[in-house]
């Protein structure tokens, strides 16, 4: 695992840190440890939940179904997904601890 220049962080390729395919309306989760820190969608998909795993303390903030709109939120004038879809071969980035779609397929991509 190569590290980031300067970084005591290792820097992981997408699905080294493995993944899953995600078909179904049940609600997931990743495995003990892990977050889901990509999403590839395979199918037009919406979700009902995309829970962030938001760092507060370091103002770090990701894409969600809620966001925190504010300067030290997503940013002041920052709007959640709602029920928008996203279209086939869209990558969103971030970190999430559920995942739950309401339509579609997407890949899942996991991290520490």
């Amino acid at each position: 695992m190569a590290n980031i220049v300067g970084s005591n962080i290792p820097q992981l390729d997408i699905g080294q840190g493995g993944g899953t395919f995600l078909t179904g309306t049940g609600a997931f989760t990743p495995p003990t440890g892990k977050v889901v820190v990509a999403i590839q969608v395979h199918t037009e998909a919406a979700f009902t939940t995309l829970t962030a795993s938001n760092d507060t303390g370091s103002n770090t903030y990701h894409i969600a179904k809620t966001v925190v709109n504010g300067a030290t939120g997503n940013g002041s004038g920052a709007s959640d997904l709602g029920t928008n879809a996203l279209t086939v071969g869209t990558w969103i980035y971030g970190r999430w601890s559920a995942v739950t779609l309401s339509s579609g397929k997407v890949f899942l991509y996991f991290a520490e």
